[in-house]
């Protein structure tokens, strides 16, 4: 076991190191901070930005937002995903709409709901139409990998209800709930910070990424990108411990 944790922990190291190395070349051959600066400098202001007390209302202000956002989708999607996997009919009306909702341009879409709903709104609804579907379709997946054995069992003790639903089969999908989760969460970051870099809603992550990138402080940029990258990955490894607890 703990030669296995070594290399995996060598392989991850190695990794990063290769990020690096990249990054360092890269700087040295552009030779042109505003382009790629060098690490030193994307290390000096991030040490600047972990130092200003708004870079944590900004933080907050973001997060707050993508969580907001992925809870209500997450409903959504159970719900859509408990009724399609019970109900043939319903699985098919949702089948195009999802497939919809997966495959429009982000672009076009944020344009559209820029117009309808202003810069304050546009976010949460371009990040749950894409990560909307993503849960969806995972979490269907999972309700539809059940043993069969045990659904017949179940359906000769009771009709399938809420009660059903919590007690026998969302404890056996949870982990790959789970997976879709530690999915989502990363492309919903993404797209949530792409959606406040468009729609500029103030005293957020991609409005402030907006202002760096106007005033060519691209040291700034790779800094706030380094803190979006360690959010997601420690949720992630968050939600790894929470399912190998299950």
């Amino acid at each position: 076991m703990k030669k296995f944790i070594t290399k995996i922990n060598f392989w991850l190291f190695g990794g990063i190191l290769f990020i690096l190395l990249v990054w360092f070349f890269a700087s040295r051959i552009v030779d042109n901070s505003i382009v790629i600066p060098k690490i030193s400098e994307v290390l000096q202001a991030l040490g600047s930005l972990l130092q200003t007390k708004q870079t944590y209302v900004v933080i907050f202000n973001t997060i707050s937002r993508l969580i907001l956002t992925i809870s209500i989708s997450f409903v959504l999607a159970l719900f859509c995903s408990i009724l399609a996997g019970s109900i043939t009919r319903v699985k098919d009306f949702l089948k195009p709409i999802m497939t919809l909702m997966r495959t429009t341009p982000v672009a076009a879409v944020i344009i559209i709901l820029l117009m309808i709903f202003g810069n304050i709104k546009s976010p949460y609804i371009i990040t749950s139409l894409v990560i909307l579907p993503i849960m969806y379709e995972g979490i269907l997946v999972s309700f539809e990998n059940i043993d069969q054995g045990i659904i017949d069992e179940v359906k000769m003790l009771s009709n399938l209800n809420f009660r059903v639903a919590k007690e026998v089969y969302l404890p056996i999908v949870t982990p790959q709930i789970l997976s879709t989760l530690v999915a989502t969460i990363g492309l919903g970051l993404k797209v949530m910070v792409m959606s406040e870099f468009i729609a500029q809603p103030n005293n957020t992550i991609g409005y402030v990424m907006l202002q760096e990138k106007n005033f060519l402080e691209m040291d700034y940029v790779f800094a706030w990108t380094i803190v979006l990258v360690v959010f997601v990955l420690l949720v992630e490894e968050l939600l790894k411990i929470i399912k190998t607890k299950l």
